[in-house]
């Protein structure tokens, strides 16, 4: 039987059946290692243990196929966030970072993904200076991982009235979700502060402090959430971001 850590798989809901039949398997094995001292006993004690040998590997192989499931979803995640941030440029890169969350977007939706708004900054004129977005569907970070870095773009901007071409820049990070957190974050750590969401939602969202934003102190990193009505949502939404 391959080295398999049972204490730590019985912890697992998924394998945990399997590495407490294992546990009982070998429990019976045993007692038939010690009934072959009896040679009458032998022949039959033999046969028996062949067969749990079998059980046994049944088991191993089940246990293997989870973990390799497992290790696939890993690597090819099917929740993601997307982050979209103006670079240089001024306006006109703001324009061009909204123009690639709409493409995303359509591609998203053409594929089937699920795409929730996070946060989102205007510049007034349609452009975005930042777009978070949470994404789900089958391996969608196999599709977006490409995505990742500098975004530049030359053309003659809406806001040029000279026809001059002008070079902008956005940037995009994708941050798989992976369903086992890597490591737990010390609330001593995290900076929170809350304030009023902006943009669409009714009347809540102007009255009521809803949006939140967390900051990891030792690293800087923060993420700011607006996309729930509930103050406590957004903070869930934007510590599983964080940890992403």
């Amino acid at each position: 039987m391959e080295d398999l850590n049972l204490e730590e798989l019985r912890k697992d809901f998924k394998t945990s059946f399997f590495a407490g039949e294992i546990d009982r398997l070998n429990k019976e094995k045993d007692s038939l290692t010690e009934m072959m001292q009896d040679p009458e006993m032998k022949e039959m004690a033999e046969a028996d243990i062949v067969g749990i040998d079998q059980q046994i590997q049944f088991m191993v192989d089940k246990i293997n196929d989870i973990i390799k499931e497992e290790e696939e979803a890993d690597l090819y995640p099917n929740e993601l966030v997307l982050e979209i941030r103006a670079g240089a440029g001024g306006d006109e890169a703001a324009l061009f970072a909204a123009d690639l969350a709409n493409m995303y977007k359509i591609f998203a939706s053409e594929r089937g993904f699920r795409i929730d708004e996070v946060d989102v900054s205007e510049n007034g004129i349609g452009g975005y200076k930042e777009a978070v977005y949470e994404m789900r569907g089958f391996e969608v970070f196999r599709y977006f991982k490409y995505e990742i870095g500098t975004h530049r773009i030359q053309r003659i901007p809406e806001t040029e009235k000279s026809g001059r071409v002008h070079t902008s820049t956005a940037t995009v990070a994708v941050l798989p979700i992976r369903k086992k957190v890597k490591f737990q974050i010390d609330p001593a750590d995290l900076e929170m502060e809350f304030s009023r969401a902006g943009g669409k939602g009714g009347q809540n969202v102007n009255k009521v402090e809803t949006a939140v934003r967390l900051i990891h102190k030792p690293t800087g990193l923060d993420v700011r959430c607006t996309s729930e009505r509930s103050q406590l949502k957004n903070r869930e939404k934007a510590l599983a971001i964080l940890q992403a």
